[in-house]
């Protein structure tokens, strides 16, 4: 399943905007029928504004465009540019992209149209059909256990890589250890460290980051909206500050993308990370807390109704934790494994397992890294 790919360049700034409301138009999905209305400006051009409209399909329009809309987003035109260049790496937790865009109104709306700018690459779309080709001979989708590796080699990683099969590591900490660590001693190691970038005018450090965590710990809310209203960073980019004491455990820092944090406080009801697969094998590393997550196997991607439009990783509509059986009827016969990850417990989850996280301890603290190869 795919969107066509976009241009990569346009000869000029009013073609690139045009573009981008193509763009739009063409990855939408709404099988939840989220409706509402959206402004996008320009600020290097008043006058390409544009209004998009969600219904079963998007509808672009260019008229009365003073009218009060749902959400308002001002994104430059530079910007634009760039989602272009970039569309199958695309990452919104990029400071470099979400730093320069300005979003009000209903941020869900903004997060739900975010997801149709993005496309895979071929070699993403290749690797799921590998994985879902290797879960389905081995019968991945009827595991129940996991199965762990007491300080393992790097051979015997290499081997589960090339199974395609989840382990837990044991026996293989971050000096300090993880049992060493808190959020208060995060806040006076890295306190100026930048954690988190959710606008062009909202950037938080780890100082700030924590007073916010610890706020919400004495008066907690359920209204979670991914990448604006979640006391959690969701994989924002590790600071450097910290790359000392929590950097990779297996091969060489350069065989890694660069690593994620994940830092917050997030209800055990409402999922840390919601239903989604990646193209590379992942290791989690788990710091503070314990966190569960619901594996489910390649080879039942139809059964959990994964978008058309996504690149780096890509994600479900269907939601294990809110399971909505007449919008989604095929998810019903769908399989999880379910993993409980420990302090100074380290998963390796190879690439095309989809996967859903849930914080069992608040506050929580991972240290991703995704193999690159």
């Amino acid at each position: 399943m795919n969107v066509a790919y976009p241009a990569a360049q346009f000869d000029s700034d009013i073609a690139a905007i045009a573009g981008f409301a193509d763009l739009l138009r063409t990855g939408f999905e709404n099988p939840e029928g989220i409706v509402g209305t959206i402004l996008f400006s320009i600020p290097e051009y008043p006058d390409q504004r544009f209004i998009v409209r969600c219904t079963d399909e998007l509808l672009i329009e260019r008229d009365d465009l003073e009218r009060a809309t749902d959400t308002q987003v001002i994104i430059p035109v530079a910007t634009i540019h760039r989602i272009f260049n970039e569309f199958k790496v695309l990452d919104w937790r990029d400071p470099a992209i979400i730093g320069t865009i300005t979003f009000t109104g209903n941020l869900a709306l903004a997060n739900h149209l975010a997801k149709s700018c993005i496309r895979p690459s071929n070699w993403t779309m290749a690797r799921f059909r590998k994985a879902a080709r290797i879960h389905a001979a081995k019968g991945y989708r009827h595991l129940t256990e996991v199965d762990y590796l007491h300080q393992p080699t790097q051979r015997q990683i290499l081997e589960v890589m090339e199974e395609s099969r989840p382990v837990i590591v044991t026996g293989l900490e971050p000096t300090p250890p993880c049992e060493d660590w808190s959020i208060d001693r995060l806040a006076d190691c890295y306190r100026d460290a930048v954690v988190r970038v959710r606008s062009a005018t909202q950037r938080q450090t780890m100082a700030e980051f924590v007073a916010e965590l610890k706020a919400f710990e004495a008066n907690p809310y359920d209204e979670m909206i991914e990448g604006f209203v979640k006391p959690y960073t969701e994989g924002a980019n590790l600071p450097e500050e910290m790359f000392d004491n929590f950097g990779p455990l297996f091969f060489d820092p350069e065989d890694f993308a660069p690593p994620q944090l994940w830092l917050g406080s997030v209800p055990t009801h409402i999922p840390t990370s919601s239903l989604h697969r990646d193209p590379l094998t992942g290791f989690l590393q788990q710091v503070i807390g314990r966190k569960r997550l619901e594996l489910y196997s390649a080879d039942q991607a139809e059964l959990l109704y994964p978008m058309k439009s996504y690149n780096n990783y890509q994600p479900c509509w269907f939601k294990p934790d809110a399971p909505n059986y007449e919008i989604f009827p095929k998810a019903q016969v769908a399989n999880s494994l379910s993993v409980t990850l420990n302090p100074g417990e380290l998963l390796v989850q190879p690439a095309g397992w989809f996967h859903q996280v849930y914080a069992v301890d608040s506050p929580n603290m991972s240290v991703s890294y995704f193999w690159r190869y």
